[in-house]
């Protein structure tokens, strides 16, 4: 059976990685820092599938992310024990609101904004601002500006952890 585990070495590309009290996950060798990231508090990542997360990345507190699934059409009910896998990336730049929980197979598209207890089913395009369950898209950023922002490496955490 799997179990939260407590002390654990997450897979570190850039050690300026902050994690809040109250994190626990399963499988953490499938957890995949590739830089400046915030883990907010009470945050869960759950499941067997990759969760890749990259660059300058702020992720609220009481977030659920899981990386597997159960197979209801297996050959037991309400499931069996096969899970189904699923990988979730989140892109750079991404700011991910509390109370967010993301599903099996999921990619955050770069630059975008996860609202506040949203449930996100789908792919989230480049740069969009996204909120409600299932998640949709409420807006898009300017992607100029965003661009402009990049190019100056006006990085939030970048600045903060190395201030």
């Amino acid at each position: 059976m799997y179990k939260y585990v407590k002390k654990f070495r997450l897979m570190y590309m850039n050690k300026k990685v902050k994690i809040c009290k109250g994190f626990s996950c399963a499988f953490p060798d499938k957890i995949f820092f590739e830089g400046y990231a915030y883990i907010g508090p009470n945050a869960k990542f759950w499941g067997e599938g990759k969760l890749i997360i990259k660059d300058n990345v702020i992720i609220g507190p009481n977030i659920t992310i899981m990386t597997s699934n159960h197979d209801y059409n297996g050959t037991k009910l309400p499931y069996d024990s096969t899970n189904i896998l699923g990988n979730v990336t989140i892109e750079e730049n991404v700011w991910i609101g509390a109370n967010v929980n993301i599903v099996p197979g999921i990619t955050i598209g770069e630059g975008s904004i996860v609202a506040m207890g949203a449930v996100v089913t789908k792919n989230i395009p480049k740069c969009s601002v996204v909120g409600g369950n299932p998640a949709k898209v409420i807006k898009t950023r300017d992607v100029q500006e965003y661009n402009n922002l990049k190019k100056q490496d006006a990085l939030y955490l970048k600045n903060k952890f190395n201030a």
